[in-house]
């Protein structure tokens, strides 16, 4: 486990820009103290409407690159038509064709092939 001052220090810092990332894969850190940073995470949101946005710039290490994601959609109501509309600033944006009270589950991650 790594100890910080608890002064919003990441747990790891990148120096410059990355042109090409591959490969690459920073997952369960643990730390007190620190802000954990990550290329795999998971989110979670739920509402009720036609758009779910899950933002995952507080986690992951490297801005605007998402390579991968998975989600899937969960509600009670009858089986929607619904799409990954936008991926955009390491934000996620499922929509539906219908308003609807949903649960919605994303896994993405920044540089595995």
């Amino acid at each position: 486990m790594f100890f910080g001052s608890g002064k919003g220090i990441d747990i790891i810092q990148i120096n410059g820009n990355f042109g090409n990332i591959d490969q690459v894969e920073i997952n369960g850190n643990n730390a007190r103290g620190m802000n954990l940073k990550a290329t795999v995470a998971r989110g979670f949101t739920q509402g009720n409407g036609t758009l779910w946005s899950v933002d995952f710039n507080r986690v992951l290490l490297f801005p605007n690159r998402i390579k991968h994601v998975q989600y899937s959609l969960n509600t009670s109501e009858s089986f929607p038509n619904h799409v990954l509309r936008n991926v955009f600033g390491n934000r996620v944006l499922v929509e539906s064709n219908v308003a609807m009270p949903a649960d919605v589950y994303v896994t993405i991650d920044q540089g595995l092939n």
